[in-house]
């Protein structure tokens, strides 16, 4: 196999102007080339003008020079030398006036400065000003270089080259394996070659959480530059930094800060992982309170360059990915939507299953959509909301995984940025709306029930919850049984301690009337609540306080 690295350099270039995506291609590049390059026989033409391009874009805009401890201004974009512009009050490439507050340490733009050195050490320049397109043969740089590749690692384990993601019994990816086994080499392997960083096995784990929990320091920043998200949930909704701080892994705790990880995030106890720390105890805990205390410092949120990044391109989607269900589309953007399916040969279906991931539907001039059951699910569920605009840019493109989705992502459900936020949510891998609750639903199975022009059943109602992550109880719960189950925070409102259902798991929904209950509980772990409520939840994607609805 023969590859040009400029090519990939040209490929880097276009993924620095994006924020989310360029960590990910450059880490997943330097790690590719000790791989790629046994299997080269071409000669580097014009690597050496291409990187030396690259090299000029990541250059301190104030002396221009290569950037020592960089730093960004939030406010324009632009980085630097921090010691250039320690005292400076205005941006000194555009003028833009700028506060301390708005000066952050750029870690991207370090690792990159880094990644490009180690490149330049493979190919044998350093001097770009005197360097030459001089002809480079790929065997000399093989006899020259130490490569950092085991490769009778490398030729003793087999690499999937299909389903590289496929999980076991336990569910567990090969990715999963090899971190639990501390195989660094494998691993390396692994990432090359595309496995996918954020996957949770049957208990909720990521990889990321178990090599932190199980303190291999080497991976674990392997896996942060690969992508990992820092601030997924896992097993009782704690992330890795709850993790890193109950094991004391202090080498841990410091990368996780670095990658953004958020020190203000609670489990399903309410507690932070600061919460879990104890200063007094010994000079570790000590270490870790003084780094968490220093925390809002270093994991700026306006940056969170990993909790932001999109789970499509993290995991790109490819065409067996799609599966579109259209909801309300007039006539002739039905046929669009065939025009499109058979093109790019993706699976439509005409009613709703599990395996869908996009939503179609026709939007207004404000492009928003009324609530309805479809849009009800989809919130619920976290896919794509498209508006039918999707289907004439669908057509003109050769690879519908590329299309940039949230040009068409409808923009409220009426309530506006719900479809977003809630698909981020699943992205993120975080817990359901109503991960954690319980229902009772106090209503006649075959009854119709109205909110809104809606009808709904009690089938239907509970299909909703457990969508939502929820589970449906099949006879009123007794709150003195619920009390003494202990208390669980749920997650969309773990950081509100004063939300009137904080501590509430338990919830029997009723309608308003004659078969309203006659006993209603209104106690801290359990409550009774009209099904409007149910609804505004859906629609807003949180736990609505009652008072706002006039209730409780």
């Amino acid at each position: 196999m023969c590859i040009s690295i400029h090519v990939v350099y040209y490929n880097l270039m276009c993924v620095i102007s994006n924020n989310y995506r360029r960590n990910l291609y450059v880490n997943r590049f330097v790690i590719s080339c000790d791989v790629i390059i046994l299997k080269m026989d071409t000669i580097w033409k014009n690597t050496i003008e291409s990187l030396k391009n690259f090299t000029d874009v990541l250059v301190c805009n104030k002396c221009h020079r290569e950037p020592i401890n960089a730093v960004t201004f939030t406010n324009c974009g632009h980085f630097f030398c921090k010691k250039c512009v320690e005292n400076d009050t205005i941006c000194a490439k555009c003028g833009t006036p700028v506060q301390p507050v708005e000066i952050h340490n750029d870690h991207m733009i370090n690792s990159l400065t880094s990644y490009c050195n180690s490149i330049t050490k493979i190919i044998g320049k350093r001097d770009f000003q005197n360097a030459t397109t001089d002809a480079l043969c790929v065997s000399q740089i093989i006899s020259s270089v130490p490569m950092k590749i085991n490769y009778e690692a490398f030729n003793r384990k087999r690499v999937p080259q299909k389903n590289i993601n496929k999980k076991n019994g336990k569910g567990e990816t090969k990715l999963h394996s090899a971190c639990l086994k501390n195989d660094v080499e494998y691993v390396k392997l692994l990432l090359a070659a595309g496995a996918e960083t954020n996957t949770k096995d049957n208990a909720g784990w990521t990889p990321l959480q178990e090599v932190v929990d199980a303190g291999y320091t080497g991976i674990c920043r392997m896996l942060l530059e690969f992508g990992a998200q820092p601030n997924t949930p896992g097993i009782k909704n704690r992330t890795a930094l709850h993790e890193a701080v109950i094991n004391k892994r202090l080498d841990e705790v410091k990368l996780l800060l670095q990658y953004h990880a958020k020190s203000d995030v609670y489990d399903e106890h309410g507690k932070r992982p600061i919460d879990y720390c104890e200063p007094s105890k010994d000079t570790m805990s000590c270490k870790i309170w003084n780094l968490l205390q220093k925390g809002s410092e270093m994991n700026d949120t306006s940056i969170n360059l990993n909790s932001t990044m999109e789970q499509s391109f993290v995991v790109p989607h490819s065409l067996n990915r799609f599966t579109i269900f259209a909801s309300n589309l007039q006539e002739k953007n039905k046929k669009r939507l065939l025009e499109v399916a058979a093109k790019h040969k993706i699976k439509v279906v005409s009613m709703y299953q599990a395996q869908i991931t996009h939503v179609v539907m026709e939007a207004n001039k404000q492009n928003t959509v009324q609530l309805s059951y479809d849009v009800m699910m989809a919130i619920l569920r976290g896919n794509w909301l498209l508006n039918s605009e999707w289907f004439s840019i669908a057509m003109d493109v050769d690879d519908i995984s590329k299309m940039d989705l949230e040009l068409f992502e409808i923009s409220g459900a009426p309530v506006t940025g719900i479809p977003r936020k809630a698909r981020e949510n699943a992205q993120n891998q975080n817990p359901g709306l109503f991960d954690q609750c319980y229902f009772y639903f106090a209503l006649q199975p075959k009854s119709t029930y109205y909110v809104n022009e809606m009808q709904l059943t009690r089938d239907g109602l509970e299909r909703l919850v457990e969508n939502g992550k929820g589970t449906i109880l099949k006879r009123q719960p007794d709150p003195e049984e619920v009390k003494t189950k202990g208390i669980i925070i749920p997650f969309h409102i773990a950081n509100n301690s004063s939300h009137p259902l904080y501590k509430c798991t338990h919830y029997i929904i009723y309608v308003p009337g004659k078969d309203e209950p006659r006993v209603k509980y209104n106690m801290s772990h359990i409550k009774s609540l009209p099904l409007l409520w149910l609804i505004e939840c859906i629609e807003k994607f949180t736990l609505v306080n009652p008072s706002y609805l006039g209730l409780l």
